[in-house]
């Protein structure tokens, strides 16, 4: 999994250096899952191809909540669908997910009985399909108000902003 990542970001980072209008960006983010109930907070990276294609990619942890951790790693392809006069870009959203999830259970001693507690995790991929917004706030910050939904095991809405700056 962290392989995958890695290549991807190299990808990202090789391309870059090529002389073409695209623009890579860093930044941090906020939002909500609806079935795993807890508040994100996720790193982001973007590669803005050209004018109607961009690459992103995201690390989210989500908040523990009930003795569960949750994650996400999102690849994304955006594509720019409508320029709404002086406010921002209007894109759509298309990916693939891999959600993790780790549940600890805690230890209990009862009268002298002690029972030990232990942990389980799983994975799973989904596929990412959404919309965001994309709102100069100046030449180098962008903020991104997005909804997206996975599709899988572990489906779930998303809700948030993130804030990019462009490299």
């Amino acid at each position: 999994m962290k392989k995958l990542f890695v290549v991807v970001i190299a990808i990202l980072l090789v391309g870059s250096f090529q002389e073409t209008k695209a623009q890579f960006s860093v930044g941090a983010g906020l939002g909500y899952a609806t079935d795993i109930s807890s508040l994100g907070i996720s790193a982001n990276v973007g590669y803005e191809i050209d004018d109607t294609w961009a690459a992103t990619g995201s690390y989210t942890h989500f908040l523990e909540k009930d003795y569960i951790k949750w994650s996400a790693i999102d690849f994304n392809a955006n594509y720019n669908l409508n320029e709404i006069e002086n406010f921002g870009k209007l894109y759509a959203i298309g990916g693939i997910n891999i959600t993790t999830i780790k549940f600890d259970f805690p230890g209990v001693d009862l009268d002298g009985f002690s029972m030990g507690g232990g942990s389980a995790s799983d994975s799973n991929f989904g596929l990412n399909i959404g919309a965001g917004l994309k709102v100069d706030l100046s030449e180098k910050m962008i903020l991104a108000p997005e909804m997206t939904y996975t599709i899988g095991n572990t489906g779930y809405l998303r809700i948030g902003a993130k804030l990019m700056f462009n490299i």
